[in-house]
Order: C-alpha cells, then sequence, then structure tokens
C-alpha cells in the first residue's frame, strides 16, 4: 500500500497492468478485428486502467476480451468512411479517449477524472506512479522515429500509439505494450518531431 496526496491508502500495484494469462496489460493483437489491431491501443490502455481501479490484477484471455469489447462501445477510434474491410483509421483521439474513459469507468460504477499534462513530465509520472496512479501516455510521431524496446531488446518504430506507463528514470520511461514490458529512451520523446501527452487517470472523488 501506498499514500496518496490526501492522505489515504491506496494499493501501489495500480501503476501495474493487470496479467492476463501471464501478459503484461492487455495486448490489441488478441482482437480478431483488424481495424481493432490497427488502433485499439487506447482502449487497451484505457480498459487496463479501470481494471486496476475495480482491483482485478489477473484475468482469463475470455475476461479480458469479453470486457474489451465492453471497452470499445465507449472509447471509440475515428474511422474513415468507406471500405469495409481495412477501414482507414486515424486510432483514438484526445478527445475521444478522455470522453470514452468517463463513460465507460461510469458504465463500470467507477468515477474518475483524467488529468492531462505535456511538460515536466517525468517528475509528475513519477509522482502519480508513486502515488498509486494509473498513467497513460500518448506517443505522436509522425516521422514514425520514436523507438520502443522490450526486455529482450527486440523493438520496433511506433508513429502514433497509447502505452500504460509503469516507471521512469533518468533515461527511459517504462510501459506496458503489446502485452509486454517495454521501456522508451525519454531522449526519443523529446524530439522536436515527437508529441507525448500524458494522462493521469485520478479518482473521482476529489481526493486529488
Amino acid at each position: 500500500m501506498t499514500n496518496d496526496i490526501s492522505g489515504n491508502r491506496r494499493p501501489a500495484c495500480l501503476n501495474r497492468p493487470p496479467s492476463i494469462e501471464g501478459s503484461f496489460g492487455g495486448n490489441q493483437m488478441w482482437i480478431s478485428s483488424p481495424l481493432m489491431q490497427s488502433c485499439g491501443c487506447g482502449i487497451i490502455a484505457g480498459l487496463d486502467a479501470i481494471l486496476r481501479y475495480e482491483g482485478r490484477s489477473v484475468l482469463t484471455m475470455d475476461e479480458y476480451l469479453k470486457m474489451f469489447d465492453e471497452a470499445a462501445r465507449f472509447i471509440k477510434p475515428i474511422v474513415l468512411p468507406g471500405k469495409k474491410e481495412n477501414p482507414k483509421t486515424f486510432g483514438v483521439s484526445t478527445w475521444g479517449f478522455k470522453r470514452g474513459m468517463k463513460k465507460f469507468a461510469a458504465s463500470r460504477g467507477v468515477s474518475i477524472k483524467l488529468k492531462g499534462f505535456i511538460f515536466d513530465y517525468e517528475e509528475k509520472v513519477k509522482k502519480y506512479l508513486s502515488l498509486g496512479v494509473p498513467v497513460i501516455a500518448l506517443i505522436a510521431a509522425p516521422f514514425n522515429n520514436v523507438y520502443i524496446v522490450n526486455l529482450n531488446g527486440a523493438g520496433s518504430s511506433i508513429g502514433f500509439h497509447w502505452v500504460t506507463c509503469t516507471g521512469i528514470d533518468d533515461k527511459y520511461l517504462e510501459v506496458s505494450s503489446w502485452g509486454i514490458e517495454h521501456r522508451i529512451e525519454l531522449t526519443d520523446l523529446d524530439k522536436a518531431s515527437a508529441g507525448v501527452r500524458f494522462y493521469a487517470v485520478l479518482p473521482g472523488d476529489g481526493s486529488f
């Protein structure tokens, strides 16, 4: 347990994603829909935060996929009109994420508020995680020049991607993505061509 800034006791595991049959958080590639495989990362990040507020740290795959379908009713990607097969999408927007998160949480009987921030993120991410507050980040790199690496050293470039933040130090942001642990160099996030917005998922009871 840890104390939040209001002095209340909160579970420190809130900055860790749920485990789905041994995973480190959810993975949109589990979803059969090509659309959701392409742009479901925002739904995954939002779902994982709400599950942690519900105290659900371990789920079966069937349980998680059912919850994903429920979350996707509220947290929706922007999809361009046209082809039904392999439609073009801009992913989940920041506005759609905030609106969808609040509605999804309310449907589960969970009260939250989201606080976005861009500047001084190292200090703020560290503070919120230490208080047991889930933190989610949207990384928007139009030149796909932000590199995300797993613990085995394998990595890929990302362009528009939502992740769950699980730790930060002077060099790396640690995140959950595609169901496993990753890290991103802060120098990549600080590039002028990369835009990063963080959201602290705060309790809606006014304790923060």
